[in-house]
């Protein structure tokens, strides 16, 4: 016989908390965020959750082409999390995990450095609910995103005024649609020998309404709501992890990202709200809203590449514009990558790492502005893979991965066919070499 004794102590209903964060991302920005956040953990007498919080930061780019061209961020939110599912009808619950209600309000401002300022809002509603403690769903029943540009400099606009990829950035983006999140991994049970993860996401803006309204931007120009163009497209992202383990401190990880986005009817919604850009006609492939499109690249991604710099497709800047781009980030519709990792156990607190990735990214249609046919998505796809490999040391402190990683190209889809393979080209020794091909990422946290 066993005696139990169970002692309870409760939260305290209200309180406030002050976060200092440290962050990296898969665009090769390092920096900090301060936090403020006010909890109400029994908002309206049935253990809802209120939080309301605001937070500043900025993020400054390690390594890349353009390191002067920094982030700082600020901005607000409001968070309304109720323990049950709101709905006119009745739902059973079979789950011994308590479904979630959410209500989300909020507002970022974001200055891009010598380039743009972008002042974004956000509302959304929907539910999360865990099928099992391995499987997790979210739907955002609505899910609304609106981004305005101002203050953009006169460099920047020159090169919005000849891009479309520069335009899109200073675009007023408006979307409105549902958003699907699939959630499975069994990684925390450490004693397996192959653990998994995927996430899947369905993004959709402007579907019902587009039909509603006729949208044709091809022939009839963006139709509009609140005087602003909306978004219409299908979004899907899926991403699947493995993991091995080899030994007791050792495992071998491998991800797959495939992404596709299908813009129709009403576009990318997005019109210029800046006198300095005049309009560019015809110029403007259909395309992914810049917010929802897909980048590669950087600490996170293809580490042998900077960040957000690869593709699309066999397009590639010259040497000459790439050094002085303002915002050089390559966005695409479609995109495709795998990366397979080594990580062996070292000494103490120091874990090492192999690691090979591969990938690209590319546009729905044709851009005239980077290419042409080069950028669109094909047959011959797998043709175009950039391939990177390199090595890195991992310092596991417990409370956080400081991760450094050293990595190299080994094809570079952008020369011609027959040319891409550049694993004889490589020369260590070569200072020239290592100045163009070798890329340091300093990150926190493992890159999957």
């Amino acid at each position: 016989m066993l005696n139990s004794y169970y002692f309870l102590s409760p939260y305290p209903r209200k309180s406030l908390r002050a976060e200092i964060t440290g962050r990296t991302n898969s665009a090769n920005f390092t920096g900090s965020e301060v936090t403020l956040s006010w909890r109400n953990r029994n908002a309206f007498k049935g253990a809802e959750l209120v939080t309301v919080s605001a937070y500043g930061g900025t993020d400054v780019q390690i390594s890349g082409v353009n390191q002067s061209n920094n982030i700082f961020r600020l901005g607000g939110e409001v968070n309304f999390n109720f323990p049950r599912f709101i709905v006119p009808f009745k739902v059973e619950n079979s789950s011994a995990y308590i479904p979630r209600t959410r209500i989300r309000l909020g507002y970022d401002l974001l200055r891009r450095t010598g380039s743009y300022t972008l002042n974004s809002f956000r509302t959304s509603f929907g539910y999360s609910w865990k099928e099992t403690a391995e499987k997790e769903h979210q739907l955002d029943v609505f899910n609304l995103s609106y981004v305005q540009p101002y203050n953009i400099s006169p460099a920047y606009a020159a090169l919005a005024d000849s891009s479309a990829i520069y335009r899109n950035a200073i675009q007023r983006q408006f979307t409105i649609g549902p958003i699907y999140n699939f959630n499975y991994t069994n990684t925390a049970k450490t004693y397996k020998t192959n653990t998994f993860y995927y996430n899947g996401n369905l993004d959709l803006s402007g579907n019902i309404l587009g039909l509603v309204m006729g949208a044709d931007v091809k022939n009839k120009g963006p139709k509009k709501i609140f005087g602003a163009g909306f978004a219409q497209y299908i979004r899907l992202e899926n991403e699947f992890r493995l993991y091995h383990k080899l030994s007791p401190k050792s495992q071998w990880a491998n991800r797959i990202i495939a992404g596709i986005g299908y813009a129709y009817g009403n576009g990318n919604g997005s019109d210029i709200v800046s006198k300095r850009v005049p309009p560019l006609e015809n110029t403007n492939p259909i395309s992914l809203p810049y917010v929802k499109q897909f980048f590669i690249g950087g600490t996170n991604s293809i580490r042998a590449f900077r960040a957000r710099t690869l593709g699309p497709g066999t397009f590639h800047p010259d040497s000459a514009s790439a050094s002085t781009m303002i915002g050089a980030d390559q966005s695409g519709d479609i995109k495709l990558e795998l990366n397979t990792e080594y990580r062996p156990h070292l000494f103490s607190v120091v874990n090492g790492a192999l690691f090979i990735d591969a990938g690209n990214i590319w546009t729905q249609s044709a851009d005239p502005s980077r290419g042409g046919e080069k950028s669109k998505f094909s047959k011959n796809f797998l043709k175009e893979l950039a391939v990177g490999a390199g090595a890195g040391l991992r310092f596991d402190l417990s409370f956080l991965v400081l991760r450094t990683d050293l990595a190299f190209p080994l094809r570079k889809p952008w020369l011609p066919e027959g040319q891409r393979w550049v694993i004889d080209d490589i020369k260590f020794g070569n200072k020239d070499w290592r100045k163009e091909n070798l890329v340091f990422n300093l990150a926190i946290g493992y890159p999957f």
